[in-house]
């Protein structure tokens, strides 16, 4: 039985030691700064959404989908980065 215990305790503390390191690597990531390589692969990415979205190939459902996905994209974008003037 007390083995048992051990052994849950042991599983949960690692467990737990497990989510603190993601959540400390999240931390990380999101505070890292953004710099204009990634700001400029972001606005291509959006721009490549835009074109998928107007592609006559696909479904009216998939292109507004798409286009859903790029508004997202957009306003993830001026969050981040604030207005684009190009």
């Amino acid at each position: 039985m007390a083995a048992d215990k051990l052994k849950f305790h042991l599983v949960m503390a690692g467990c737990g030691g497990f989510v603190v390191l993601m959540l400390a690597a999240l931390a990380w990531v999101c505070l890292q700064p953004q710099t204009v390589d990634v700001q400029a692969a972001e606005r291509h990415a959006i721009e490549q959404c835009l074109q998928r979205s107007e592609d006559a190939a696909r479904s009216e459902i998939q292109r507004r989908a798409q286009a859903d996905s790029c508004r997202e994209m957009r306003k993830q974008y001026v969050h981040k980065f604030g207005e684009d003037d190009s």
